[in-house]
């Protein structure tokens, strides 16, 4: 992983020289590491999002419910548009470079005598000082890799735990079923603490069933049944949800809708009123998940990066642009489903343009333009030439794949007067 800018500094260099794998799979380290610390997790009241798809989205909207609550809210996510200081916020608010260097000297040399710990690890552990030293009254968090044995899924005792929709992802590591997948993103569902689920295929609603009884977890389901949308344009969505009608959601998508109801039932959880949930919802900001942004020719940011995340995406071009074709810009890692995208995205495509993102993990743009079948493909060599390929055509430009590459093109996008419309 590659960072530029403001946050080149030797403290930096802790995180982004380590691998993303660095032991065995396990919480030992990372509660060692913790208890190093003071067990600052221990402080901090935690509502736990694990998922496939829409984790992040939920994570910004329960926490976008709590600050008009009047709440001091920590928000923790992952990944990050252009660097780790992104992923970790309070009230809306990136960490401070010099807040995040002093927690940064506290957690290396906390690791002093322990076995390797992983970027992520250490991020996390630098989180939860930063949280508790802002005496935080809740702390949104989502899981990184799976759930059960994911470096936050050291908190004991969460205020309530959702489970966003289950795909497969990760398989490598978390397991080829849905049931597989479903039983390591339930491990954050703790005794006794309450539970929501998002819509979830048959297979994986059990598994969440199985182990909330198991654990005497109070489950809170998203009755689909009970979505109604009622309007939408680039400015915004409007829904009902069971006794809630007339629910303004600020963000666009009608995967969104669904994530807002795991939002709801999760407010509701939390003891947070209508008025508090609804507020949160309107004013929500989650950038390069379905974003617009206007020019010449307009720019749709989205961080799909999977085959049910191409889908979400799809659909909403379809819904939002309807008999439009689109100059498709993707950039993906190997490890990626790139393919599935590819075959999801093509209907929509009058031509792709192919880049390689920054990392090891970059799939080639070569390899990803021959996988295109029935339109034009281009590959560019960077976002300068992938701009210019764009900008030579009238369709609007769907950018897509990973967040590494995108979130560096919303900023150039931004640079201008131009300014994000929801």
């Amino acid at each position: 992983m590659c960072y530029t800018g403001p946050m080149d500094r030797d403290f930096l260099q802790f995180y982004t020289d380590t691998p993303k794998f660095t032991h065995a799979p396990g919480l030992e380290v990372m509660e060692r590491l913790c208890a190093r610390l003071g067990d600052p997790q221990r402080r901090l009241r935690c509502v736990h999002i694990a998922g496939t798809n829409g984790k992040g989205s939920c994570a910004a909207m329960v926490c976008a419910m709590l600050r008009a609550s009047g709440r001091r809210t920590g928000l923790y996510t992952s990944p990050d548009l252009t660097g780790p200081w992104e992923r970790i916020k309070v009230d809306g608010v990136d960490i401070d470079l010099k807040d995040f260097a002093a927690v940064t000297e506290q957690v290396k040399a906390a690791c002093g005598g322990l076995e390797e710990l992983s970027f992520f690890e250490k991020l996390t552990a630098a989180a939860f000082l930063y949280f508790a030293g802002r005496r935080c009254d809740t702390v949104v968090l989502e899981a990184g890799l799976g759930g059960r044995l994911d470096a936050t899924n050291v908190i004991e005792k969460p205020a309530v735990s959702v489970i966003m929709p289950i795909g497969l992802d990760h398989t490598a590591v978390l397991g080829g079923t849905p049931e597989a997948i479903a039983g390591e993103k339930a491990g954050i569902i703790k005794p006794g603490c309450p539970a929501v689920c998002a819509p979830q295929t048959p297979e994986a609603e059990a598994v969440i069933r199985a182990r909330c009884g198991a654990v005497g977890a109070p489950l809170h389901l998203v009755d689909i049944t009970q979505i109604h949308p009622l309007s939408h344009d680039l400015s915004g969505q409007r829904f009902s949800y069971g006794d809630m009608d007339d629910i303004g959601l600020a963000l666009l998508g009608r995967h969104q809708v669904e994530n807002a109801c795991a939002a709801i039932e999760a407010g509701r959880a939390l003891g947070l009123c209508e008025a508090d949930i609804r507020r949160g919802l309107a004013t929500v900001r989650w950038p390069c998940r379905f974003e617009y942004i206007p020019g010449a020719p307009p720019l749709l940011l989205d961080g799909a990066h999977n085959g049910h995340g191409a889908g979400a995406l799809a659909a909403g071009l379809r819904d939002y642009f309807p008999g439009r074709q689109f100059t498709v810009l993707m950039g993906v890692m190997e490890d990626k489903p790139w393919r599935e995208m590819v075959d999801v995205l093509t209907p929509l495509a009058a031509r792709f343009v192919c880049i390689a993102p920054e990392g090891p993990r970059a799939l080639p743009a070569e390899t990803l333009a021959a996988a295109v079948r029935g339109v034009a493909a281009e590959t560019a060599n960077g976002l300068d030439q992938a701009l210019a390929l764009c900008r030579a055509h009238e369709e609007p430009v769907c950018a897509c794949g990973s967040l590494y590459y995108i979130g560096y093109l919303r900023e150039r996008s931004l640079k201008g007067d131009e300014r994000p419309c929801r």
